[in-house]
């Protein structure tokens, strides 16, 4: 091999680990902004479920006037009623996703983000409320462990005066 060709192919591979390392920057800053959007979703997963259980939303009554099914296709189907606030009169239609009858009156909260949830106390609602969290909490945790990784890949990487071989 020439002079020439060997300085060419060091160059060559210089530049490759130079990519690398950007790589592994890339790649950090992906998994952070995973680590944020699920993070995300244990936050409103676990607003939602407070909210259900009462703890958390203005709880009014509403006496239901109208209940049709919604939805179908891919996204599933629902039922969903609409009424009256029961003790404040208004005109105001309440939207509630709930399998119920005209007449009925159901517990129910508003949400931070202005929709309304029907508050169920029961056992399985509590549980549902814990544990619901938990699923993209963990993700939020291997994400940002993953960020971490690939951080510390790229910074070992740079680290001046290691030999490669």
């Amino acid at each position: 091999m020439t002079l020439h060709r060997r300085a060419d192919f060091c160059l060559q591979l210089r530049d490759a680990d130079l990519m690398t390392i950007r790589g592994w920057g890339m790649a950090a800053a992906a998994w952070s902004m995973v680590a944020v959007l699920l993070a995300g979703a244990t936050v409103w997963v676990g607003t939602l479920g407070l909210v259900r259980l009462g703890l958390v939303g203005d709880e009014v009554q509403v006496r239901l006037t109208q209940c049709q099914l919604e939805g179908g296709g891919c996204g599933g189907s629902h039922v969903e009623c609409s009424g009256q606030l029961a003790a404040v009169p208004s005109a105001d239609t309440v939207l509630v996703r709930y399998d119920g009858e005209p007449g009925e009156v159901v517990h129910a909260a508003r949400t931070p983000w202005g929709t309304f949830e029907v508050v169920d106390k029961g056992f399985t609602s509590w549980g549902t409320a814990a544990l619901y969290p938990l699923l993209p909490l963990g993700a939020v945790v291997m994400t940002v462990c993953l960020a971490v990784r690939c951080g510390r890949r790229g910074k070992r990487q740079t680290t001046p005066g290691v030999l490669r071989g």
